[in-house]
């Protein structure tokens, strides 16, 4: 889609109020101490709005820009000054200083259409008697905007109850399906993560898909877009792009991302797909992702096993990439757990993890393999972490299905 880019900068004169009105000075001096003058004659802000891609429903009114002046010391001079009652000059100790400008007092941590501008100007140096004048300041976005839509392929398969939930830091935003309003989310750090989660039919099944972005920051725009897939199988698959964009210049994608499946996968290698009892592992109703599921705190992660001839038996290689989780915990030969009779030094393994283990899962038809309770102890080990799941039914029909997942 063509880029419209608005661009509006505004500079205001700091001369407000009745003609020939004259404007007070502000000290902030110690009595024994130097001091020099910040002068706000020549201060003026502009805004810069280029990464938009319509012109926004609303302007912000720089004269409500807020402004805080701090000292080396990073503890703020004075109280919340307002960029259209600004004094003609400030008097402050000599030192350095450094000034915050906001288009808003306190940024929300998610709200549509709510962008939000600002800049930070460092080394502000206030000199014995001399003084410092501030020229025009630029201020840029300062959250991160978000915006979501689907191809036009997926668009015609895609259910009413389809929904996309963002989640940056503390900031959640619900995208139901036909939302075109941007989504601006505060930016805590420097570098972010953001999580995508979209829930909804798609061509007739209910699917999900959970995905960890990362190196997310402060003035870009993640515009995000569902793609569906169909291979020559006739098999559905959906998958997400993301376009970068940031002060005019389109950012290289930075993202860890798993394939999530709706209905089979023929690629996705369990067993012996010609004989329908063969022991089979289900991920939300689809096939295991081959690719590594991208692991967050507090994130839900459980299988379904299938053994329509019941499971005789039951073990879980793990292995990682982890230096550190090999050498704490595989080294003590736990692995691979048998999961039906388990050593006493695999049973604290599973106690750890929440994994269900005993004689009472032999015979058994279905069950569940839920790794939530790994999620946690697994992201002190950056790595990709892969658990192989090897169960074999009571007529020997056997099968291997590896679950990769990764901490970034």
């Amino acid at each position: 889609m063509k880029l419209f880019k608005f661009i509006s900068i505004i500079t205001l004169a700091l001369s407000i109020g009745l003609a020939g009105c004259e404007r007070e000075k502000i000290g902030y001096e110690d009595k024994n101490g130097a001091t020099g003058t910040l002068s706000f004659m020549n201060f003026g802000i502009e805004t810069s709005t280029s990464i938009d891609i319509v012109t926004r429903a609303g302007s912000s009114d720089i004269n409500n820009y807020v402004i805080r002046i701090f000292d080396a010391n990073g503890e703020q001079v004075g109280d919340d000054y307002i960029y259209g009652q600004m004094p003609e000059g400030i008097v402050l100790v000599t030192g350095t200083y450094s000034m915050k400008i906001q288009s808003v007092s306190q940024i929300p941590a998610a709200e549509f259409e709510a962008p939000v501008y600002g800049a930070t100007v460092n080394g502000i140096v206030i000199e014995e008697d001399q003084t410092t004048d501030l020229g025009t300041i630029t201020c840029k976005l300062i959250n991160i905007k978000v915006s979501v839509g689907y191809s036009d392929l997926m668009q015609e398969v895609l259910g009413d109850d389809a929904k996309v939930v963002v989640e940056i830091g503390n900031g959640s935003l619900n995208f139901p399906k036909g939302e075109t309003k941007c989504g601006y989310f505060a930016a805590p750090e420097a570098s972010n993560a953001m999580t995508v989660k979209f829930t909804g039919t798609v061509d007739g099944n209910y699917g999900t898909m959970t995905r960890a972005f990362t190196d997310v920051k402060a003035g870009q725009w993640r515009k995000i877009t569902f793609i569906y897939i169909e291979n020559e199988e006739g098999n559905v698959t959906f998958d997400i792009q993301v376009e970068d964009w940031c002060d005019e210049r389109e950012l290289a994608s930075n993202v860890e991302v798993s394939e999530e499946v709706i209905g089979p996968d023929p690629d996705a290698g369990e067993g012996d797909d010609s004989n329908p009892d063969v022991p089979k592992v289900f991920y939300k109703g689809g096939s295991v992702p081959k690719s590594p599921i991208v692991i967050t705190d507090g994130m839900q992660l459980s299988f379904t096993i299938s053994a329509p001839k019941g499971i005789a038996s039951f073990t879980v290689d793990m292995a990682s990439t982890s230096d550190v989780f090999n050498n704490e915990v595989l080294s003590m030969g736990i692995s691979p757990i048998d999961m039906i009779n388990p050593s006493e030094a695999q049973i604290a393994i599973c106690n750890m993890f929440g994994f269900t283990y005993g004689s009472a899962l032999a015979g058994l038809t279905e069950t569940t393999f839920d790794l939530s309770g790994a999620v946690t102890p697994l992201l002190g080990f950056p790595g990709t972490h892969t658990f192989t799941l090897n169960i074999t039914d009571t007529e020997g029909n056997s099968s291997s299905t590896p679950i990769k997942m990764k901490v970034n």
